[in-house]
């Protein structure tokens, strides 16, 4: 059990070598297979987060988190809370 709730709900792997991350095709995969729309994730993932570019993309995990928890229960937290 990680510190990432939504992230183990929908089987989303995090990865801990280097940099935390998890990797964008496992999370369009797993919006897939609940039925979530990538594009809302797109949408509200917005430009306040950062992805990790090079190799396999990737994102960060408590801003993957933090967007799979606004879609799933509409509340602000983590990174989606406050602006960069």
């Amino acid at each position: 059990m990680s510190d990432y709730k939504r992230l183990d709900e929908l089987g989303i792997p995090v990865y801990w070598d280097a940099v935390p991350h998890v990797k964008v095709k496992e999370v369009t995969a797993a919006l897939a297979k609940n039925d979530m729309s990538e594009q809302e994730f797109n949408e509200m993932f917005g430009v306040q987060t950062c992805p990790i570019v090079g190799g396999d993309a990737a994102l960060y995990p408590w801003d993957t988190e933090a967007v799979i928890e606004r879609m799933i229960s509409g509340r602000l937290t983590g990174t989606q809370r406050h602006w960069d």
